[in-house]
């Protein structure tokens, strides 16, 4: 099996673009979570999100057309995966790109919504409803591209169309789970030599109105509508706020990484995923699928959990959920869990759904090859049982030879991975 190492990171979040600025912002103990300006959330329970309100697609995006058919998502996906590729020396024009293999996860679900409302008003009848014969004659006023610009594996076309990406792929659906899942995968195909490089990571625009109303009731975010209100592992938490962004790493042979001069962030040396069993629209499971996601990279990294110096956790800010993730870690690392060091920024970015677990895996990267720990804002007393070191209030120095990142769903959806310093 071929080793494998992370040799480009690239971020675009509320807190910056790049991946370098994001840290430092994080180290730093900053937040971006504030109400939601980009539409009138009035009408919405949670009203407050982190949103990027700064992001140029242009500068990153060479061919216009591709960006014109390019939601905000595919938009942001893009920068992302254009500074990871510079960060390891990945030229569009570079010979060889057809085996780069591209491994993708996203919630990306919907077109530009305005590309169809005109239309959809017009056939709104006398009561207000849509009357579906009206709806029929207005089709020819919409948008024609509005379903192919919404294909939600739209893209892996976009990237190999300028990049010249055509090794193996494959695309998720799903939360942070999908997005370690899309790094898992990857990391595979270069340990079993299916390719030497690889892009991996998610994306998505959870603060976007459709993102927001159909997760607005569900137990997932908070009604405190209010700065430091995502107070995840904390007695008082009642829910986090989504967040909108895309994380994309550059996943390489050892050996290759290494002979083209890279210094990588670290290596990747385990694999895992499991599920919660749960009932048809519950979600949070019991933290059993999270357990065995655990267990399974520590065991193909050929630790255990004493030599598990940090964990980049998931912390979903709702008692019963932090609850089982501290009770997946805890049977996971045995002993271990005594000692290691844990932290969420969903207080500082939201949660970033298919883009949190790829963040994750970045942040237990830096803080092997950095010795810090970005914090776990907001947290005054931990909930009972929710007792493990989570790096409360600011950065902490650590020197770890291993780490692990972990992603959970929203219906019980587990994945991890182990990382080990160079």
């Amino acid at each position: 099996m071929n080793r494998v190492v992370i040799s480009g990171i690239g971020v675009v979040s509320p807190l910056g673009t790049g991946f370098d600025r994001t840290w430092k912002e994080l180290v730093a103990g900053r937040s971006a979570v504030h109400r939601i300006t980009a539409y009138d959330p009035t009408s919405l329970r949670t009203q407050f999100g982190a949103e990027i309100t700064d992001f140029d697609a242009k500068p990153f995006v060479r061919n216009r057309k591709s960006l014109r058919l390019m939601t905000r998502a595919n938009q942001l996906a893009h920068a992302a995966v254009r500074l990871a590729t510079e960060e390891a020396r990945i030229d569009p024009a570079t010979s060889g790109n057809d085996a780069v293999g591209v491994f993708l996860a996203s919630e990306n679900q919907i077109s530009d919504p305005l590309h169809i409302l005109d239309a959809t008003v017009e056939a709104c009848g006398p009561d207000g409803r849509i009357d579906p014969t009206r709806l029929g004659h207005e089709a020819a006023r919409m948008y024609p591209l509005f379903f192919v610009e919404g294909l939600p594996s739209a893209e892996l076309f976009f990237l190999s169309e300028e990049f010249g990406f055509a090794g193996p792929s494959a695309f998720l659906s799903g939360a942070a789970d999908a997005g370690i899942s899309a790094l898992g995968n990857a990391y595979r195909a270069i340990a079993r030599g299916e390719t030497t490089v690889a892009v991996a990571g998610g994306f998505d625009d959870g603060v976007s109105w459709w993102c927001m109303s159909k997760l607005d009731r569900l137990d997932l975010l908070t009604d405190r509508n209010e700065p430091g209100a995502v107070r995840p592992y904390d007695r008082d938490a009642t829910g986090t706020v989504l967040g909108e962004g895309a994380c994309m790493l550059v996943l390489e042979n050892y050996d290759t990484a290494v002979a083209r001069g890279i210094e990588p962030y670290a290596e990747i040396v385990g694999f895992g995923g499991g599920s919660d069993p749960v009932t048809p629209g519950e979600i949070w499971g019991d933290g059993t699928g999270l357990r065995n996601a655990l267990a399974s990279a520590m065991r193909e990294a050929g630790v255990v959990g004493t030599d598990i110096g940090y964990v980049a956790a998931d912390g979903a800010a709702v008692v019963r959920a932090d609850l089982a993730e501290t009770r997946a870690l805890r049977a996971a690392l045995g002993a271990g869990a005594d000692t290691v060091a844990a932290s969420s920024v969903q207080p500082a970015l939201g949660q970033l759904l298919s883009a949190a677990g790829p963040l994750n895996v970045a942040l237990a990267a830096m803080a092997l090859r950095e010795g810090t720990v970005a914090p776990t804002l907001n947290l005054s007393t931990a909930a009972p049982q929710c007792d493990l070191d989570w790096v409360p209030a600011t950065a902490r120095e650590l020197r770890a030879d291993h780490s692990l990142a972990l992603g959970r769903g929203l219906s019980g959806q587990a994945a991890a991975l182990a990382l080990r310093r160079l």
